[in-house]
């Protein structure tokens, strides 16, 4: 009697072991990505009713002024979150990496906390913090250095990029010095030793081993605060609850795309910008891997 062959076996476990992942993939993933083009084609006329329209979509982004605030935000936003949290998480992370380091534990656990709290929750601090009245926080500490009191959410577009940038730099810097800690920690110590001897000064040092022993995660936390800057949400949300604000201030292009698609219902309009953002995303990503040389061997 013949035994009937297993369907699971050497050559299709593979398969089945993939399957959850491929199926999950296409479903929440690939099949979005294709609507999402699909309806940019398109026009919301009533629920699930579309009517096509052509590109009016996308020429309607040549001449809707919001989109051009909204990107200049996301992008002043992007710059200063990349200058400062790359900034601050490297030379925090070269100062609790060195042993003589007071509590150096102690600050590496609560530089940490805040990566743990909710965006609601830091969100609606940082509206108080920079809130408008006379006895908030900043405005109180304004006052006793003899600066008047200022509307920080709603004075200009760049006290505005300037609370989202404080923001988001106290919820993941202590995110960004962990990553930059594990590069320092590969380092050999005998290139310091070595640098030390030829007669390199600390700041020869820095420069000349400590960043170029920290390249790869460099590269990696200015890609990912590229991407999170792009695409950020959570804090213009909660920072901005009102749909309007004086000249657009903290109006970033996801945002702007989603009081698009469910604030308005224009859910056509708001997948034309969304398509343009990920090509833009796709064309920024090939950029960084040929200025990086990302995936070739150093010489």
């Amino acid at each position: 009697m013949k035994k009937k062959k297993s369907i699971i076996n050497q050559k299709t476990a593979p398969y089945f072991f993939c399957a959850p992942f491929i199926l999950s993939f296409c479903i929440f993933l690939v099949y979005p990505m294709i609507n999402m083009v699909q309806t940019s084609f398109q026009k919301m006329q009533g629920i699930g009713s579309y009517k096509f329209v052509g590109l009016a979509n996308y020429q309607r982004l040549l001449t809707d002024q919001h989109i051009g605030n909204a990107i200049w935000t996301s992008l002043l936003f992007t710059i200063g979150i990349i200058v400062v949290n790359v900034t601050l998480a490297v030379l925090l992370a070269v100062i609790l990496n060195n042993a003589l380091t007071p509590f150096r534990n102690l600050f590496r656990s609560a530089l940490y906390i805040p990566a743990l709290t909710s965006i609601i929750v830091a969100g609606i601090y940082f509206r108080l913090f920079f809130g408008s009245n006379t006895d908030t926080p900043l405005n109180t500490m304004l006052q006793i250095f003899g600066s008047k009191p200022k509307e920080w959410l709603y004075d200009t577009k760049m006290t505005g990029v300037v609370t989202l940038v404080v923001t988001s730099t106290w919820r993941w810097l202590g995110t960004n010095v962990l990553y930059f800690l594990s590069a320092l920690q590969t380092i050999p110590t005998d290139l310091y030793d070595a640098a030390y001897v030829d007669g390199a000064g600390a700041v020869q040092r820095f420069f000349h081993v400590t960043i170029p022993g920290i390249k790869p995660i460099l590269i990696f936390v200015i890609t990912i605060l590229t991407y999170g800057g792009l695409r950020m949400f959570g804090e213009s949300f909660v920072l901005w609850p009102s749909s309007k604000t004086p000249g657009d201030i903290g109006l970033t292009i996801v945002l702007y795309i989603y009081r698009t698609a469910f604030g308005q219902f224009d859910m056509g309009y708001a997948s034309a910008m969304s398509v343009v953002l990920f090509a833009f995303l796709m064309v920024l990503n090939a950029i960084y891997i040929r200025f990086f040389r990302i995936g070739r061997r150093e010489d």
